[in-house]
């Protein structure tokens, strides 16, 4: 609020007068009165002194004096240069002109990394609209992000003031009277303002002008929160360019016959430089047209030595660029940003993001939110968090400087106890892995129920992907093999195969190394189940025989009996029913042994499964309502469907259709509640085959299609099977 405004209400209040009371007196609309009041325009002379002839103030006291003229100067014409030609910003553009506003003044701001291209944007649309303001467009580099310091908002206002005709000694001293005097010229005034490269809100907010017929574009690699909070202004956020657009700005460059010739390498090029314009720019700026494939030696480099190879010297380098925006940071969110550097996933949670730090989460999440609205990182959606291969690879250059060895090991501790934790929500019958306690700072997360524990793996799944090989190449032996026995049943469920094979792959070559022969034998059988659901039987056998051995050296009758059982299921989809029959017996005597109940229950539905293909579907029947009176007992949902699902089979055959349906309903529910897809798509096709059966086509289609959708997604080869039923 300025002085004047301020003094005038206090007297219009003082009187009595409502604004509308002050209106009829002075003879000025209660709008202009109120924009007075809250500073939002400059008072004439004319209004203060009617005021004081209303009121007995002496508000005329307040206006400046005339301002000096430095003599007749022409508007000024202060946009730089620009490419006229643009690459795929034609949403942003549009986005920008529905900003415009002829009732208030636009605040457009354009935020995005270093490198996007805000400058090149904000150049452009500027040249585009200025014929909406004719009295002028004033434009000054803020130097924010630079090896410069940033231009003071005093020093650019005395620029601008001079720059519309102000003589130099009327230029006032103070910064708010320099503000004052530039809101006051620009009164009912049609001047575009563009202040490129600002630090932060505070570093503009002088700078703006009060009139409604302004414009203001301002560029920033701060979000500039404030300002959009408190001024109105309205924000567009640039993104990276995909491969396309990417390409697309090389045949710009180089021109196109460049980019088709070498079409290959013009895409790996556009990837390397991960999308990010200015990258984009010096690539094309570093092709040596002379060599017979320009554009394939230029990738071959890059390959080797990424970010040495965006480098042109001076200040057109990214690691200098990049640390223009990271010297503007905390010392906290410095320090998680070079950690980021070593995190192998493409994307991090709060909770990790504090195990990485070794902070609380409060902390962590105040230095994510400082580092998104740097655009060092994004917010890939809420909660997570990533950046582009060339933050990453300057992270990762900037985390070499310093011991970082522990900050991982928190992470690889943090993952492992929560998903300890989470996996005996899932399978609350697997034999329990112990681990040490969690490093001092970890903060594993309890996972308390089902539902938050799916999303908790679906989440941090390519995530613990990449932790387990990184575990397995930097040393971390216990969790090399700890964390896949612990992910082994969230992989199993989601149907992951080829995840699951390969983290256990890695679990076996530790164990084996290190000499542990109880991780030795888990890996070995959890390999063998991840084969089976491969449909690589053979590899199936020779896992499942190499646990066998080991458990029953170990004296393990739970883990041979889990292996007997999984050689069981080999046999039986191989057909050779009897060998199956021998090993659920196997299994069936040692989980009775060791009063392993849900083992028992497994090995009954075996049994009754593989009897039912051998014929005896009376004794099957027997032997699967045995399994499903103590699936029920324990109350265990996966056990539950799955001896459904053979129900289903064993009513199909002996022409029970309608018991059958209804077992294949009522599994493909528990499947589906458990969010166990694979299992799902098998009873959804038996499901189908009662349904044709029952001669209920569109029936048997839809359940067919359904499982087909599933097995398609899961890329499993029993989709092969199922579509040629629809065929």
């Amino acid at each position: 609020m300025s002085a004047f405004g301020k003094r005038l209400r206090e007297a219009r209040q003082a009187a009595g007068w409502s604004l509308r009371e002050l209106s009829a007196r002075v003879h000025y609309n209660t709008g202009y009165l109120s924009k007075i009041e809250n500073g939002l325009r400059p008072a004439s002379i004319e209004l203060a002194k009617r005021c004081d002839a209303e009121l007995g103030t002496t508000l005329a006291q307040l206006i400046p004096p005339a301002i000096p003229r430095s003599g007749q100067r022409p508007a000024p014409r202060q946009l730089p240069a620009h490419h006229p030609r643009i690459v795929d910003r034609a949403e942003d553009i549009a986005a920008l002109d529905a900003m415009l506003d002829s009732d208030r003044m636009t605040i457009a701001v354009i935020s995005g990394t270093a490198g996007v291209g805000k400058t090149t944007l904000a150049l452009h649309w500027a040249h585009r609209i200025q014929h909406r303001f004719p009295d002028g467009q004033l434009y000054v580099a803020m130097h924010g992000f630079g090896p410069q310091p940033p231009l003071d908002a005093s020093r650019v206002l005395r620029g601008f003031l001079q720059d519309l005709g102000v003589a130099p000694q009327a230029v006032p001293a103070v910064e708010d009277e320099r503000a004052a005097m530039f809101r006051s010229l620009l009164a009912d005034k049609q001047v575009l303002v563009v202040l490129d490269n600002v630090v932060d809100s505070d570093h503009v907010q002088s700078l703006l002008p009060g009139s409604p017929g302004c414009g203001v574009i301002i560029t920033s690699r701060d979000r500039l929160d404030r300002l959009v909070a408190l001024a109105g202004a309205q924000r567009r956020t640039l993104e990276l360019f995909d491969v396309s657009t990417s390409r697309e700005l090389l045949a710009v460059r180089l021109g196109a016959q460049t980019v088709v010739s070498e079409s290959d390498a013009a895409t790996e090029l556009a990837q390397l430089s991960a999308g990010l314009p200015l990258a984009l720019s010096i690539v094309a700026s570093r092709v040596n047209t002379s060599f017979a494939t320009p554009l394939r030696s230029l990738v071959d480099e890059l390959t080797d030595a990424r970010l040495d190879g965006l480098d042109l010297g001076e200040t057109l380098d990214l690691r200098t660029v990049f640390s223009w925006s990271c010297d503007r940071l905390s010392p906290t969110a410095a320090r998680m940003f070079r950690l980021l550097g070593v995190f192998p996933g493409p994307g991090i949670g709060v909770h990790c993001a504090a195990a990485l730090a070794g902070s609380d989460v409060g902390q962590a999440r105040r230095d994510l939110t400082e580092l998104v609205r740097a655009h060092l990182l994004s917010e890939q959606r809420p909660g997570r968090y990533g950046f582009h291969d060339l933050l990453r690879a300057y992270a990762a250059e900037q985390a070499a400087l310093e011991p970082t060895r522990d900050a991982f090991g928190r992470v690889l501790d943090h993952y492992l106890h929560t998903a300890m934790s989470g996996d005996k929500q899932l399978y609350s019958n697997l034999s329990g892995l112990s681990a040490g306690p969690p490093a001092d700072g970890a903060n594993p997360r309890e996972l308390t129920d089902y539902p938050n524990t799916i999303r908790w793996f679906d989440e941090e799944h390519h995530s613990l992907m990449a932790c387990v090989q990184q575990a397995a190449d930097q040393g971390w032996d216990n969790h090399a093999w700890q964390l896949p026995r612990a992910l082994a049943g969230f992989l199993r469920l989601r149907g992951h195969w080829q995840d699951w094979a390969n983290t256990q792959r890695i679990a076996l070559r530790t164990a084996q190394r290190i000499g542990h022969r109880g991780a030795e034998a888990d890996a070995h059988r959890l390999l063998a189940q991840a084969y089976h659901n491969l449909c690589e039987y053979s590899e199936t056998v020779h896992h499942a025989e190499q646990a066998i051995d080991l458990y029953g050296r170990l004296g393990d009758r739970s883990g041979e009996a889990l292996s007997h059982r999984h050689l069981a299921w080999t046999y039986h989809e191989k057909t050779d029913y009897e060998r199956a029959m021998a090993h659920h017996r196997q299994a069936l005597a040692l989980f009775r042994w060791n009063e392993h109940r849900l083992g028992e229950a497994s090995s009954l539905n075996g049994l009754g499964w593989t009897t039912a293909h051998l014929g005896d579907h009376q004794a099957a029947l027997g032997l699967c309502e045995q399994a499903l009176r103590i699936a029920d007992q324990l109350r265990d949902k996966h056990m539950q469907a799955a001896v459904r699902d053979s129900l289903g089979f064993i009513h199909h055959r002996t022409g029970s259709l309608g018991q059958a349906a209804e077992h294949y309903r009522l599994a493909i529910a528990g499947f589906r509640e458990l969010g166990s897809s694979y299992y799902e798509a098998l009873s959804l096709n038996n499901l189908g085959d009662v349904r044709q059966a029952e001669q209920d086509w569109t029936g048997a289609v839809e359940s067919w299609t359904a499982a087909k959708a599933i097995l398609d997604y899961l890329r499993h080869p029993r989709a092969a099977e199922v579509g040629a039923k629809l065929g």
